[in-house]
């Protein structure tokens, strides 16, 4: 009697092995190009939140502009939010100073901290006075600086009396 011949299909455990070391090649080449995409995901978080900064000091200072009154005014622009820590008063060029209705001058770290707060009025971008924070901010001759300190190499840089905002990213 003839032998019957049973066909059989499917893979060999040779061919299995070869193409789970493809897969594990081009995993390990594919992996970098996915974790850089954390760091392109943190500029753009950071360039959103600068550019509407910079928005906002462009609204409050535009505000003033149509008031019309060319002079430094406290409490120009009504707050309600507790966080945020009272109103926004203007400096005499019509830029964001202070919140706690103290100057209408930039003078300090803390006027620093009250007009972010105060321009975004936002829990999104936290801003604090040292490193605890999404933002940190400091205080040089009517200039604030804010780092985010997710990337310390991103800054935002805000000058009350030219109302100039420097973004680097």
């Amino acid at each position: 009697m003839p032998a019957i011949k049973i066909k059989t299909s499917g893979f060999t455990l040779i061919e299995l092995v070869v193409v789970i070391v493809i897969l594990g090649i081009l995993a390990a080449t594919a992996a970098p190009k996915f974790l850089d995409v954390s760091d392109e995901a943190e500029r753009a978080v950071f360039s959103g939140i600068a550019a509407a900064f910079r928005g906002g000091v462009e609204q409050v200072h535009l505000k003033w502009r149509i008031k019309g009154n060319g002079v430094a005014q406290l409490n120009f622009i009504p707050i309600s939010d507790p966080s945020v820590g009272g109103d926004l008063s203007v400096n005499q060029f019509g830029y964001p100073a202070d919140t706690r209705g103290t100057s209408l001058t930039m003078n300090s770290e803390n006027d620093c901290l009250d007009v972010w707060r105060a321009v975004l009025i936002s829990q999104d971008a936290i801003v604090a006075g040292n490193n605890s924070q999404d933002f940190e901010a400091s205080y040089s001759g009517d200039t604030c600086t804010y780092v985010y300190n997710k990337q310390p190499t991103l800054t935002v840089v805000y000058n009350s009396t030219t109302g100039e905002i420097i973004i680097n990213d």
